[in-house]
């Protein structure tokens, strides 16, 4: 058996020449990375410009002056020390000033004789609690929606200053003032709408991907194993290596063009999204890319293997394991032509499975049949779909990864020994159309 597969580095090298020197491949592949990187930063750059209809919003409080008529039995409140929303451009020149011995009339007046841009706040106890009242003086410039936008920065303030009087540390403090989150979720089922529905709009992307990648490529594969076959060129091919060697040499340096392309794209995508992130945080401080956010959200919160180190790894190898057994496949539908013409309709052998394939591994998360996507983790067809996904985002364990991983890789070399015993035996028909028959007949007549 090993000697059948002697000398597929040399099929290999020299294909992987042919397909990576020409001018073409090197353009695309640079141009298109190039592309993708500038059109990275550019996007990142034009979502951290502040949008226009915002700007108002940051404009100067008109509010010059808060007379406070506190009643409320409590040390006076420092507003801007309890809340650094006063600390802010646009309210960090309003003055908070406390008065004492007066009415709410007496306030209300002292706050219009000082100017029109001064409003005044009357704290009183009640059954319930403590009302903050904000009174806008008769001949005031000031809004009543400018001076309701005081209310709940002056009530977080007092909050927290009447909680500093009740003798807690800073470490109760903080955890007193944490907000309070609701949730509801029903047992057994995911907690986080964002983790449910990245779990299940990843596998529909990457599915995608993979199937553009392998209409694409296969298509070319298919093409140089039949070319050969049907030319006369295949008879000296076979007096030199194995057919075992042939196919696996062709198909692999096809598989790795097109992966080489791809990481290639992939490695651009991921500069330009950190370079991009980097370029608008030095134009627009505090903005962070929303891709990142994410990125950092999915490591937080969904499975503990998702986007570790061991997980990425063998994420990239269920991929090329994946790609390269679709690849094999396309070689093998090259092994069925018997003349030149027959080419085109071959290629529906290879088609038909990864449409198949890719539409299971769509749906099935759409439809909520959790039992078809874990089977399909175990069907060659449809593993190489749904299995690097899973791996990444931790819906599976390492250990299941690794499982699923090496069924796929024995798969994909039974398909590469079936291909080469119908490669060699068909040679023998060239010119005949290929029939089932024939086929079981030539794989009988090889063992």
């Amino acid at each position: 058996m090993k000697n059948n597969f002697r000398g597929w580095n040399t099929v290999f090298g020299f294909t992987f020449r042919q397909l990576t020197k020409g001018l073409g491949f090197k353009l695309v592949t640079a141009l298109v990375a190039l592309l993708i990187l500038g059109a990275s930063v550019l996007i990142n750059v034009l979502a951290a410009k502040p949008v226009e209809s915002d700007i108002p919003q940051l404009s100067v409080s008109p509010i010059s002056k808060v007379f406070v008529l506190d009643n409320s039995g409590l040390q006076p409140t420092d507003y801007k020390e309890m809340n650094p929303f006063f600390t802010q451009e646009q309210y960090s020149h309003i003055v908070f000033e406390t008065v004492t011995g007066q009415t709410r009339e007496d306030t209300i007046k002292t706050a219009a004789s000082d100017s029109t841009e001064t409003i005044a706040a009357i704290i009183n106890t009640t059954d319930g609690g403590y009302d903050i009242e904000i009174v806008i003086p008769a001949g005031s410039v000031i809004t009543k929606n400018q001076a309701e936008i005081l209310i709940e920065p002056m009530s977080a303030a007092f909050e927290t200053n009447k909680l500093l009087q009740s003798g807690l540390t800073e470490e109760q403090l903080a955890a007193a003032l944490k907000p309070v989150i609701t949730s509801f979720a029903d047992i057994g089922e995911d907690t986080n709408e964002i983790t449910f529905i990245i779990k299940m709009v990843a596998p529909m992307v990457f599915g995608l991907m993979l199937y553009m990648m392998l209409i694409f490529h296969g298509q070319a594969i298919s093409k140089s194993v039949s070319t050969e076959k049907t030319s006369k060129l295949v008879e000296t091919l076979l007096t030199s290596v194995h057919p075992y060697a042939l196919i696996t040499g062709k198909v692999l340096a096809v598989s790795a063009m097109a992966i080489l392309q791809f990481v290639t794209w992939l490695v651009a995508i991921y500069a330009g999204l950190y370079l991009g992130n980097t370029v608008a945080h030095s134009i627009y401080p505090g903005y962070e890319s929303s891709v990142i956010s994410v990125i950092n959200f999915l490591k937080d919160n969904i499975g503990q293997t998702a986007f570790t180190l061991p997980a990425v790894v063998l994420t990239i190898v269920a991929f090329c394991i994946g790609f390269l057994f679709y690849c094999v496949i396309a070689g093998l539908t090259g092994c069925l032509v018997s003349k030149p013409e027959e080419a085109a309709s071959t290629q529906a052998i290879f088609q038909f499975p990864v449409i198949i394939s890719w539409l299971v591994t769509y749906l099935s998360p759409m439809m909520g049949n959790e039992t078809i996507t874990v089977v399909a983790r175990y069907i060659p067809f449809t593993a190489p779909f749904c299995i690097p996904v899973d791996i990444l985002t931790g819906t599976i364990g390492l250990g299941e990864g690794i499982i699923t991983t090496s069924l796929l890789l024995l798969f994909t070399l039974i398909v590469i020994m079936l291909s080469g015993r119908i490669y060699k035996g068909l040679i023998l028909y060239n010119g005949q159309k290929v029939s089932l028959k024939m086929i079981g007949n030539v794989i009988k007549a090889s063992k």
